[in-house]
Parts: structure tokens; C-alpha cells; sequence
């Protein structure tokens, strides 16, 4: 369900001044996760009616709307949420990790997402330390499928931590992502929220292994930048 918003972002959607919408709730357990408050269902803080009411009110002023997590995807009300947004005529961009691809492809046929932005969080042999059951794996695999051949924009993305992932991985990575639009690689910055401490460690991701990484997809993938 739907938890809080972020009134105004200018980070959250590319080329957009946009709202952030925080659902709770993931079927995912992240190392390095830093909404880790946001993996159990949570009471509101706001209501969806008082979410209509602002964006109402702020129509020349928002040009889009981000939904992220948690998983929104799991939200049995996300497809009538999203809907009374376009009805609002904005934008809407998605965060997913791609568990739901029903849920993805619904969105898609109906016209109901501008951008989606799916986090790849390992290549398909390490996916054990972020999911519950192998079946999430071939999800993730078909929503990629989904995303790349939608039409709309899109970017998959990884969070880069050296402690968790080698530059082995990012290229088994880059063989499941081939032939995509853009790749996002964001540097593991850590703070208290952190789930597993004692995994991620404290350090900072250093940006030479990120620029290899960079390197070394540049043939797989359009665009690979580092945020």
C-alpha cells in the first residue's frame, strides 16, 4: 500500500520535476537495501485521497510522478493508483525489481507507464542472496524481456558494491541485459539503514572499478552511466 510521498524530486525521474511515492512492502531481502523500513507493510502516513488532492493542486508545477519501494508491484491497488494519476495527466515512472512481470506487462498493454526502472540486482547465479525462491529468477528474466521490448523508456540498474559483486558478475550481467537501451551503475554509499552491515561494509564504492565496469558493457548496452 501506499506508505508516504516525497512531494518534490528532482532526482527520482530523468528530465522530470516529480512527485515520489513510497509503497511498503518487498518480497526481497537487499544487503545493501537503504529503505529497509519499507520491506514489512507499514500503516500510511498519508492517505491516497490526500496524494490526488496535492497532485490536483500542482498541476503546472509536477510533470510526473515516481512510484518506488518497497515493490510497488505487490500492491494489489497499484493499476486503479496509477490509473487515477494518468487520469491527472502525468507521467508516471515505475521502480521495480521485476518479481511481477504480470503485473509489469498489465501496465505496459495498458498504457499506464512512461518509464520503468528495474533494478538487475545480480546476474542470475547470485540472485540467492536478494531473493526467497528460485521461481523469482525466471521472473526477473521475463520482466527484463518485457521492459527491453515495451517501447517506452526504461533503465535497469545496479547497486555496485565490490564487497558483493566482482567484475565477473557485471559481465554475466551485461550478457542478461544485452542489447539494452540504458544501464544505470549506482555506487553503494552506506548509512545506518543498511540491512547487513557486516556484508556491505562501510566503504564506499570506488568509482575505478565502477569506470571499468563502464568499460567493459560499453559493446553490450546503448548507454551505461554511473549515478
Amino acid at each position: 500500500m501506499m506508505y508516504d510521498y516525497l512531494p518534490v524530486s528532482m532526482v527520482d525521474y530523468p528530465g522530470k520535476i516529480a512527485t515520489t511515492v513510497f509503497v511498503s512492502g518487498c518480497n526481497f531481502v537487499c544487503p545493501y537495501c537503504h529503505n529497509s523500513q519499507l520491506i514489512k507493510r507499514k500503516k500510511p502516513v498519508k492517505s491516497e485521497a490526500d496524494f490526488m488532492e496535492y497532485l490536483n493542486k500542482r498541476k503546472n508545477l509536477i510533470d510526473g510522478v515516481c512510484i518506488t519501494g518497497g515493490e510497488p508491484t505487490l500492491w494489489d491497488g497499484l493499476y486503479d493508483f496509477i490509473n487515477d494519476i494518468k487520469d491527472l495527466e502525468f507521467s508516471v515512472k515505475l521502480d521495480t525489481n521485476g518479481s511481477r512481470p504480470d503485473v509489469i506487462e498489465r501496465l505496459l498493454r495498458d498504457d499506464l507507464v512512461d518509464y520503468i526502472a528495474m533494478d538487475v540486482k545480480a546476474p542470475k547465479n547470485k540472485y540467492g542472496l536478494f531473493v526467497k525462491n528460485n521461481e523469482d529468477i525466471e521472473r526477473i528474466v521475463k520482466s527484463i524481456d518485457l521492459i527491453k521490448n515495451s517501447g517506452i523508456d526504461y533503465e535497469f540498474r545496479t547497486t555496485v558494491n565490490d564487497k558483493i559483486l566482482s567484475l565477473y558478475d557485471f559481465s554475466s550481467i551485461g550478457d542478461l541485459i544485452s542489447g539494452s537501451r540504458r544501464y544505470v551503475l549506482q555506487a553503494y554509499k552506506y548509512s545506518d539503514g543498511v540491512l547487513d552491515k557486516d556484508l556491505c561494509g562501510e566503504k564506499q564504492c570506488d568509482i575505478e572499478f565502477l569506470k571499468n565496469i563502464k568499460e567493459m558493457l560499453k559493446d553490450k548496452v546503448d548507454e551505461v552511466l554511473i549515478r
